[in-house]
């Protein structure tokens, strides 16, 4: 399709050619013709089209604020022109060195380009670049200019950067990091002992039933099967609950509350499982407690459910889901189940890279539900990680009550809640400053709310202090 630039001088010269004619002067014919012919013969020639990328090299898995290299290779055929070409980086990436941009002058011949530079990524995550973008344009602005994507696929895995727990050389500072009372694990080897009755869990062997105390309780329970469960032995058992509420995002838009919580809890689980201990992982949305309901299973919905609902259907036209809707399927929590060695610190990895804001629907309290049979019989070392609220209190303690449901009675469970306060990260002014110090004031009465369950609580100003100093301050104030 020609373009402006070649409409304006054709324009111009049937001008000079009906005056010519009109006036019967040679002259302006030819003075017509001339700029006539060379808009025909330039817009014989097209501009570049064929441009081929290459990547060089494979996807790249590299850790926060570490830095990586990229090489295109670039060829481009057929017509006579300027091709720019770009490979786009997404915001959290830097530039450090080289040119992610390229113009070429395409000639008579083919040409042949490369692109080096080096970059660095700020956040982590799992980015895909899915191509090089380019830009054709004729060598006269003739004909209109193409632009176009060359599929090159390229994944970035940029992995959180763990707290290097595991290599604090500051004996105090390891021995406050709190270890698992018990060695007892429900998936370790059973031993005779008799432990107690319960209900049947997925993954319970059948020969475990007790058919007599399934038939006394079938009309009480709620699950129709009993199962014997015995004393197993096992390792020390560590759960970690990450919280990945909205409030999670206070911060900089580099780093947020979130990212140092993720980088808190690589680094305790890659201090467990160093020391031989089995570690799991609970993502929860604190803000869940507002919807959640009872844990109970109806056949039916309830009256005045159903009496609402009719109402609203009357209130509302029905709506009509696409096909590709009707099986998507919401987020639940995302729970890894305890495990050693380096699988299960590669799982947690993985799971990590992908945590973002609003990544679970569940409450702490539900998390806690869905790992019920993983906790009965137990008594694991419980980290939670969060940013306390005072004034939303009321989802933290249910789910830490229901720790308690879960876990061997009579025994207070191991509980150590760290506080990543996300809100002194953003802190700038006199103004902001003085807000914190009164939110600080405020988290006193929380903070005697979960002591008074036995929660273990420490602070972390991720902007003025690191996770070893924390702990050494442990040591130094007992607390």
């Amino acid at each position: 399709m020609s373009t402006r630039e070649a409409l304006e001088p054709a324009v111009t010269s049937f001008a000079f050619i009906v005056f010519g004619m009109l006036l019967g002067n040679v002259i302006l014919i030819l003075v017509g013709l001339l700029p006539l012919l060379f808009i025909v013969l330039s817009l014989l020639i097209p501009p570049p089209q064929e441009v081929e990328v290459e990547r060089i090299g494979e996807d790249q898995s590299l850790l926060v604020d570490e830095q990586f290299s990229e090489t295109i290779r670039i060829r481009v055929r057929g017509g006579i022109g300027i091709v720019t070409i770009g490979d786009i980086l997404p915001s959290s990436f830097s530039l450090e060195d080289g040119t992610n941009f390229k113009a070429l002058w395409k000639g008579v011949g083919d040409v042949e380009a490369a692109i080096s530079y080096t970059a660095t990524c700020a956040r982590r995550g799992l980015y895909q670049l899915e191509g090089v973008h380019y830009e054709a344009r004729h060598f006269l602005r003739m004909l209109k200019t193409d632009i176009g994507l060359v599929e090159a696929p390229r994944t970035i895995t940029v992995r959180p950067r763990p707290l290097l727990v595991r290599r604090v050389r500051h004996r105090e500072a390891v021995s406050a990091i709190p270890m698992p009372a018990e060695a007892k694990y429900r998936f370790g080897i059973p031993t005779t002992d008799f432990l107690e009755v319960r209900d049947y869990a997925p993954g319970d062997p059948y020969r475990m039933i007790n058919w007599k105390a399934t038939a006394r309780r079938l009309s009480a329970s709620p699950s129709p099967l009993q199962v014997n469960e015995y004393e197993r032995e096992g390792r020390k058992v560590v759960w970690i609950f990450l919280d990945s509420a909205p409030h999670m995002a206070a911060g900089t838009t580099l780093r947020s509350a979130l990212d140092y919580a993720v980088q808190a809890a690589l680094g305790l689980a890659d201090f467990y499982l160093s020391r031989g201990c089995r570690v799991g992982l609970a993502i929860y949305n604190h803000d869940a407690y507002r919807w959640e309901g009872p844990f109970e299973r109806r056949v039916k919905p309830p009256p005045e459910l159903l009496k609402a609902l009719s109402g609203l259907k009357a209130l509302e036209p029905p709506m009509e889901m696409p096909d590709e809707a009707e099986g998507v399927k919401m987020p639940q929590s995302r729970i890894i189940f305890p495990d050693v060695g380096r699988r299960q610190r590669y799982r947690l990895t993985k799971e990590m890279v992908k945590v973002e804001i609003g990544y679970s629907l569940e409450s702490l309290r539900e998390v806690v539900h869905s790992c019920r049979g993983h906790l009965r019989g137990s008594r694991p070392l419980f980290i939670i990680i969060t940013m306390v609220e005072a004034g939303e209190l009321e989802g933290l303690l249910e789910g830490v009550k229901a720790l308690y449901r879960y876990t061997l009675r009579g025994r207070r469970p191991s509980i150590m809640l760290l506080d990543v306060r996300g809100d002194r990260l953003a802190v700038r002014t006199r103004e902001e400053e003085l807000a914190s110090r009164i939110v600080k004031r405020e988290l006193e009465t929380a903070y005697i709310a979960l002591r008074g369950l036995g929660v273990e609580i420490v602070s972390w100003n991720p902007r003025d202090e690191s996770f070893v100093e924390i702990l050494a301050r442990r040591v130094r104030y007992g607390r």
